[in-house]
């Protein structure tokens, strides 16, 4: 399971720096197609942060008894949530900062639409304005 969700974060994280190397060259999102990325964003966001606020549970070693295998597993689950190099908590809150920044590019690139359709119009006004043609 947590190799299925840290592989889902990566996947995300990778596509949120491609779509931020896509902003940075221009390209721009329509006002309802951002709306509906920060709106899932946001979700995600929350989610992450819900699971964030119990950090504590899930760094405690669980309640596994005292045979000799639970004394072995017991500190190597409670690993899993705070390894500083590949721990959930870790990686969690690179994830958070990853979505921090797709609201950001979403919102630059919603300005860069709005930018380039308001050039349009004035382009076409400029030109003569619409021509209706039978």
């Amino acid at each position: 399971m947590p190799e299925a969700l840290f592989a889902g974060m990566k996947g995300i994280s990778d596509s949120i720096a491609r779509f931020s190397a896509s902003v940075a060259a221009g390209v721009g999102v329509s006002d309802s197609g951002g709306q509906a990325l920060i709106t899932a964003v946001e979700k995600m966001h929350d989610g992450i942060t819900e699971a964030l606020k119990r950090a504590d549970y899930l760094s405690a070693e669980p309640p596994l008894g005292t045979t000799p295998a639970a004394q072995i597993y017991k500190p190597f689950l409670a690993s899993i949530a705070t390894d500083p190099a590949q721990g959930f908590i870790t990686a969690a809150k690179e994830f958070q900062k990853d979505l921090e920044q797709m609201r950001s590019d979403v919102e630059k690139a919603m300005a860069a639409y709005k930018t380039a359709d308001e050039d349009s119009k004035q382009g076409i006004s400029r030109a003569g304005g619409p021509v209706a043609s039978a």
